[in-house]
């Protein structure tokens, strides 16, 4: 699998939301889509202070829908640090019990790990890679490419009996201040040069956000927040010396990468609805939604409105085609869940349709 200059990496957690979002994906979407998809932690149950599932009961699942949801299509896996120490219940890790669950569907899932991880969690992968032939995604934070961490790579390359053609890179930042944008690149390609030549790697992709944490401090009625972190891939790439490579663009859509479970039992969250636009988020945000669910007929109808907002249609995308019809009374509120879902699908496309267009303009 390699990535053209116009694919995009969504890094997403397995969650409802995020693979109905890329289940309802247009197909020529899903043609410039590869996901990093990440097993999240178990989720915690307030009330009865415990986790609400074992490892092997919140993994389960993940074969069966991932086949429903993605099909033979290309995506890295990763797992969450907590997920990558437990193990199944008849004793494998949980990497062996993804890709032998998923060989038989012919699925294209590729391990991606972090450069510090585990025995284990190596084995497991070395041997999905051997038998499945898909490779191995390698995955550097920001702190690592301050170590020289080439040396790190190859010895995992080594440990993992594989080459690197067969090695996917994917530094990802997180969520950094990216401003001032020119000061933040030439720290970053000084950082990348640690590297050394990265030619010989299959794949090459950078994922950050500038989404906030919270959307406590969004204000009521329209507001919008700078996506950061596409305006500035495009610096960097202006910036990067004609002979490094180009990185392919990946984000973690409309959801900050440092979740951070709350009890819901304490918490009055806001409807509202985020909207991708070329340079920003808009948001549309009202009350409590809870007990208030019918704001959000008014709350699509000024996403069609408000010119800030360039909505884009209805055949754009099926979270447009959502919008569009809660406005009218047509669709219902529905819950928190699906405004989330019809926010990271519109996002996506946004996403892919200005990467084909940056593509095309370079």
């Amino acid at each position: 699998m390699i990535l053209s200059d116009d694919m995009y990496v969504p890094a997403m957690r397995w969650r409802q939301a995020e693979y109905q979002a890329l289940l309802r994906l247009r197909p020529q979407v899903k043609d410039k889509v590869v996901p990093l998809i990440s097993i999240p932690e178990v989720e915690f149950d307030f009330e009865l202070r415990q986790l609400k599932k074992s490892v092997h009961e919140h993994v389960f699942p993940f074969v069966g829908r991932f086949h429903a949801k993605w099909g033979t299509r290309p995506a890295w896996v990763t797992l969450n640090e907590k997920i990558a120490i437990g193990r199944m219940d008849d004793g494998r890790h949980v990497y062996d019990y993804i890709f032998d669950g998923l060989r038989p569907h012919q699925a294209h899932a590729i391990p991606a790990i972090p450069i510090a991880a585990d025995t284990d969690t190596l084995n497991s992968v070395k041997r999905a890679s051997k038998t499945d032939g898909h490779g191995v995604g390698i995955i550097l934070r920001i702190e690592d490419l301050m170590g020289g961490p080439r040396g790190k790579i190859s010895a995992l390359i080594e440990m993992l009996s594989s080459s690197e053609n067969e090695v996917d890179l994917i530094i990802d930042l997180r969520a950094p201040n990216f401003e001032p944008y020119a000061s933040f690149a030439t720290a970053l390609i000084a950082s990348m040069r640690r590297l050394g030549d990265i030619d010989g790697f299959r794949n090459f992709v950078m994922v950050s956000t500038a989404i906030p944490q919270s959307f406590v401090d969004i204000a009521r009625g329209t507001d919008e927040i700078p996506r950061h972190d596409w305006m500035f891939y495009q610096t960097l790439l202006e910036a990067l010396p004609s002979a490094m490579r180009l990185p392919n663009y990946g984000d973690y859509t409309i959801v900050h990468p440092d979740f951070v479970a709350m009890d819901m039992r304490m918490i009055k969250a806001a409807g509202k609805v985020i909207y991708t636009t070329p340079n920003t988020w808009g948001t549309r945000k009202g009350g409590a939604f809870r007990g208030n669910e019918e704001q959000m007929h008014a709350h699509c109808a000024s996403i069609l409105e408000d010119d800030k907002f360039q909505f884009q249609g209805a055949g754009f995308s099926f979270g447009d085609a959502y919008i569009a019809k809660c406005a009218v009374g047509d669709e219902k509120p529905s819950n928190l869940t699906r405004w989330k879902d019809v926010a990271i699908n519109h996002h996506i496309t946004m996403v892919t349709n200005g990467l084909s267009k940056f593509a095309a303009a370079s």
